[in-house]
């Protein structure tokens, strides 16, 4: 592979899903955080993806380094891809951005300038990689191809489809909708230089599949709001928050669960809930109607009040994969956390001291109802999880470490990726 000429600003095209902001959802927040470290580190970026009108899409952008990379937005497609799914090997959610436009574009990208790196943000943006191939045999694989991966798709699928409760004919549609994405998983594996994953545990699971690949672990940051100061004490509203985006499916089906384990008890003792995060309007709608004592507030412009009106955050994820993002807000607001175990991963967190984990959605509920009025415990775990996260997180080092890597991919004396 070819070494990035000394001094020359290394070019980079950057092929994610959705425009990543407003960043509410995590997976937008780790799009855009890198993405604007990368620029923030002298590097020229240019993004393909889907979304508003560019010149919504500028309008949307924060100040700072957003602003210093260069967003080409291909309207999305809408759902005449329906129509195509019977006879295409691509996910659902792959074929509504494989659009002839959206083809097109990236395209004219690949072949506009000598790209030291593309990079493939999310298993879904695999549809991209017959554009590719011809391209890097033309380049000579002169240019790096990464797949910034945000979870292990094959063992989450498999494990989202065993623990579905939906009707037969939804589990037969997630069945063979994961079978496509479990495939695109694998032609990625088979094509990249390099695959970044945001936790040590998808690492390992990546690593069983394509040993000689080159991986680099990419926690998430976090800049968000911090609170100070606080606590929770017998005035502080006997409530538990979630925090979340319920658009997916595998979503839906967490906290359809923890609702129905919890629901009815959490109303005997006098224990509100507030579930905090996007979804499907009919969705939400049907929660609402099905569970009266639950306040679904839908998407919210700041999560960080509900998440300080409640004395306990709930994790309520059995499947779900990755690092979720919604535990740094809980922790950077100081509230303690209660969740699944093996759903809190890359924290430095103790279990019984700054974390109370629980096997299963009844445990959770009762460690609950056993917890929440002793709130000098639950103070005491908020600090204890604040303090031993206060300084880490910073989304600087993730994007200083993505650019060595792709460096050291690049460089002639680096090791075959």
């Amino acid at each position: 592979m070819s070494t990035q000429p000394q001094g020359r600003v290394p070019r980079y095209l950057w092929l994610t899903r959705y425009f990543p902001y407003p960043a509410h959802a995590g997976d937008k927040i780790y799009s855009a955080k890198l993405i604007e470290g990368l620029a923030e580190q002298n590097c020229d970026v240019t993004v393909f993806c889907t979304g508003p009108h560019p010149a919504q899409g500028q309008d949307l952008l924060t100040e700072g380094a957003a602003r210093r990379v260069e967003w080409v937005i291909c309207p999305p497609s809408g759902r005449r891809h329906m129509l195509l799914y019977p006879f295409s090997r691509l996910p659902h959610q792959p074929l509504a951005l494989a659009a002839s436009e959206a083809r097109r574009q990236v395209q004219m990208l690949l072949t506009r300038q000598d790209w030291d790196a593309v990079l493939l943000d999310y298993v879904g943006m695999g549809w991209t990689l017959p554009l590719i191939a011809p391209w890097r045999r033309a380049a000579g694989r002169s240019s790096i191809l990464a797949y910034v991966a945000h979870n292990h798709e094959a063992s989450l699928r498999r494990l989202s489809w065993r623990q579905s409760t939906a009707r037969l004919p939804v589990r037969l549609a997630q069945w063979i909708d994961g079978r496509r994405v479990i495939a695109l998983e694998r032609a990625l594996l088979d094509n990249v230089d390099l695959v970044t994953v945001n936790t040590r545990a998808d690492l390992a699971l990546f690593q069983a599949d394509a040993p000689r690949l080159r991986y680099q672990v990419l926690v998430p940051g976090y800049d968000g709001p911090r609170l100070s100061q606080r606590r929770i004490t017998a005035q502080t509203p006997r409530r538990v928050v979630v925090v979340g985006n319920f658009d997916w499916i595998v979503k839906q089906q967490n906290l359809l669960g923890f609702l129905e384990a919890a629901a009815i008890p959490f109303a005997r003792h006098g224990i509100g809930i507030d579930i905090v995060g996007s979804g499907p309007a009919s969705v939400l709608d049907v929660w609402r109607r099905r569970f009266p004592g639950v306040t679904i507030h839908g998407r919210v412009e700041a999560v960080e009040p509900y998440i300080q009106a409640a004395r306990i955050s709930v994790i309520p994820e059995r499947t779900g994969g990755g690092f979720k993002h919604k535990v740094l807000n809980s922790v950077f607001q100081r509230s303690p956390l209660f969740a699944i175990a093996g759903s809190v991963t890359e924290m430095p967190l103790e279990e019984g001291r700054s974390l109370r984990q629980f096997s299963d959605f009844p445990a959770l509920v009762q460690g609950v109802i056993d917890g929440i009025d002793d709130v000098e415990a639950l103070d005491r775990q908020q600090e204890a999880a604040y303090l031993a996260c206060q300084d880490q997180f910073h989304w600087q080092d993730r994007a200083r470490t993505l650019r060595q890597v792709l460096a050291s991919c690049a460089s002639k004396e680096a090791q075959p990726c």
